[in-house]
C-alpha cells in the first residue's frame, strides 16, 4: 500500500509549480586600490575601502533583477612582487550589510547578512619610454558569499502556500583592469578602467518548477568603471591612496560617482 501511494506522490511532487520572488545582497562595484606602478618592496599590505559611501543613492537599472548593494565596501590586499614588475595578490572584500541600499523599495528585503569575497589577482606594470610613466594591468578572480531571500508560492497546491527561504549564493567574478600612471617624487597620479561582473538574481519567475531552489545568484553582467586617483608616499614604508570611480553600465543598478581610499604598508626590501 505504501508503494502504491508513493507511485502517485512522486509525480505530484515533480509537477510542483509556482511563483518565485527573489532578492540578493551583492558587492558594490569598485576598483583595485593600487596605482599601477611596479612595487618597490617585496610585499605590500593594503587596507582600505573600495567604496566609502554613495553620494547618490543607487537606482534601478534593470527592473527584472533585484539586488541590495552595501554603500560601504572594504577591500584588503596582500601583494607579493614577482620579478621586477609583476605581482600576485590575495584579496578580501567585505560589504557591510548594515549600509545596504535598496534601489526599489518594493523588492523583497534580504534581511541580515554581510557580503564576503575571497580572491586572487595577478598584474604586471608595463615600462614605457617616458621616465615615471607605467601602464599597470590586472586580472582577478573572486568567489563570493552573498545572502539572498526567496518567497516561493506553490500555485499547483490546493492551498497556494508561500514559504520564505534565506540562503547564500556563491558566484565567481572576473575582473580585468588597465591603469596608466605617472610617478613624480612622492606623488603618483593614475587613472584607467576596470571591468568586473556584477552579481545579480532574477527578481520574479512565474509558473516555474519550485522543487529545486538556490536563489539564482549568478555572476551577472560585466560593469565597466572609469577611475582616477593619486597615491602619496608618506614614508618609505607607508603610502595613502585616494580614488574616484564611475560605473558606466546601468545593469542591474545605476550608480553615481563613488570614492575609495587605502593605506598601504610596504614590507621588505
Amino acid at each position: 500500500m505504501s508503494l502504491f501511494r508513493l507511485s502517485f506522490l512522486l509525480p505530484a511532487l515533480a509537477a510542483c509549480t509556482g511563483n518565485i520572488q527573489r532578492s540578493a545582497r551583492v558587492p558594490h562595484p569598485g576598483v583595485p586600490l593600487a596605482s599601477g606602478q611596479p612595487m618597490a618592496t617585496a610585499a605590500d599590505l593594503s587596507v582600505g575601502l573600495s567604496n566609502v559611501t554613495d553620494v547618490i543613492k543607487p537606482t534601478v537599472g534593470d527592473a527584472g533583477q533585484a539586488v541590495e548593494v552595501p554603500g560601504t565596501e572594504m577591500r584588503d590586499e596582500l601583494r607579493l612582487r614577482l620579478g621586477r614588475r609583476g605581482q600576485l595578490a590575495l584579496i578580501y572584500e567585505h560589504g557591510f550589510g548594515s549600509t545596504s541600499q535598496i534601489p526599489d523599495e518594493t523588492q523583497a528585503p534580504v534581511g541580515r547578512g554581510n557580503v564576503h569575497g575571497y580572491g586572487v589577482s595577478g598584474g604586471y606594470s608595463i615600462q614605457t619610454s617616458t621616465p615615471g610613466l607605467a601602464i599597470g594591468t590586472t586580472v582577478e578572480l573572486i568567489n563570493w558569499s552573498l545572502p539572498y531571500v526567496e518567497y516561493v508560492t506553490c500555485t499547483s497546491c490546493a492551498n497556494n502556500y508561500t514559504t520564505v527561504d534565506h540562503g547564500r549564493g556563491n558566484p565567481t567574478t572576473l575582473g580585468l583592469g588597465i591603469a596608466p600612471s605617472y610617478r613624480s617624487g612622492r606623488l603618483t597620479y593614475f587613472g584607467g578602467a576596470f571591468a568586473r561582473n556584477h552579481p545579480t538574481t532574477t527578481r520574479k519567475e512565474y509558473n516555474t518548477d519550485i522543487t529545486d531552489r538556490d536563489g539564482d545568484v549568478r555572476s551577472g553582467p560585466f560593469n565597466v568603471l572609469l577611475n582616477a586617483g593619486v597615491e602619496v608616499e608618506l614614508q618609505r614604508w607607508l603610502s595613502v591612496t585616494a580614488v574616484v570611480h564611475q560605473d558606466l553600465v546601468a545593469n542591474p543598478v545605476q550608480y553615481g560617482p563613488g570614492f575609495g581610499f587605502a593605506l598601504t604598508g610596504h614590507l621588505g626590501s
